[in-house]
């Protein structure tokens, strides 16, 4: 029996007071929600037989699934659906339910996700995906008549996650290039693993140009993807700690701080 997967949702959000399903309101967060379904898929996959893949690719058993719906809910907005497992010619089916595993594991995400658990990025981002004014939404997975899995909520509470702190981190190469103002002061460096752009001052510009044949060494203050320079030397000088300490807590003690708000 084909294993069938209900939604709906209540509220203000565009169509949903007419009892439609718009596409332009709910047409991106339902990709999101296929994602969701088919990156636990291949979690599931990659635990059960210790396959490898590379990051952020999916299994094929995982693109082997899909949502297909079948059916507009009368009287409200959403839809029955049923997961399929589409296996091609030639291939052989998974030695598991992945449907049924990966459905029910997407739900009990959706229940976590909902409550400010954090559990699967994916499932948040389709929830965070959703239109405004959505107040109530349900998630049913059945089979043959019989409920393996419901989850029901209104408002999504989803978990605020702490933002990530910066850290001091330390470079050496060569300077490649700088930028000048009006634009953004910045020097980039290459190193061993590829070119860094350091976020820096008019005067770390200057220095950067007087330092561009010599190999040098830099120290950043480094947060997600961001390097603001804080000290820039020739690579066989030492560096000194009250330097080191006068250019992080005295020079950019007021950057410091509002990182770590």
């Amino acid at each position: 029996m084909p294993l069938q997967l209900k939604i709906s949702w209540e509220g203000t959000a565009p169509g949903l007071a007419e009892n439609r399903l718009s596409l332009s309101a709910f047409g991106e967060p339902l990709t999101k929600l296929l994602t969701g379904l088919r990156r636990i898929a291949t979690n599931i996959v990659s635990e059960a037989f210790e396959e490898r893949q590379p990051k952020g690719r999916l299994t094929n058993a995982a693109r082997q699934l899909d949502i297909e719906i079948t059916n507009l809910i009368k009287g409200s907005s959403g839809f029955d659906s049923v997961i399929t497992v589409t296996t091609p010619v030639g291939a052989t089916m998974p030695l598991l339910d992945l449907g049924e595993i990966a459905g029910t594991q997407l739900l009990d995400a959706l229940e976590f996700e909902s409550r400010g658990r954090a559990t699967n990025a994916s499932v948040r981002n389709y929830l965070r995906s959703l239109p405004r004014g959505i107040a109530r939404q349900d998630y049913s997975l059945h089979r043959n008549g019989a409920v393996l899995k419901h989850v029901s909520f209104g408002e999504a509470l989803l978990p605020e996650l702490p933002p990530e702190l910066p850290y001091i981190g330390q470079h050496s190469g060569e300077i490649v290039g700088v930028g000048f103002e009006p634009g953004r002061p910045e020097v980039r460096m290459k190193t061993d693993t590829g070119t860094l752009t350091l976020v820096a001052t008019s005067e770390q510009v200057e220095a950067a140009l007087r330092l561009r044949h010599l190999k040098v060494r830099a120290v950043t203050l480094v947060q997600g993807s961001l390097h603001r320079l804080l000290v820039l030397q020739e690579s066989n000088l030492p560096l000194a700690r009250l330097s080191r300490e006068e250019a992080i807590y005295d020079r950019w003690q007021t950057v410091l701080k509002r990182l770590a708000q």
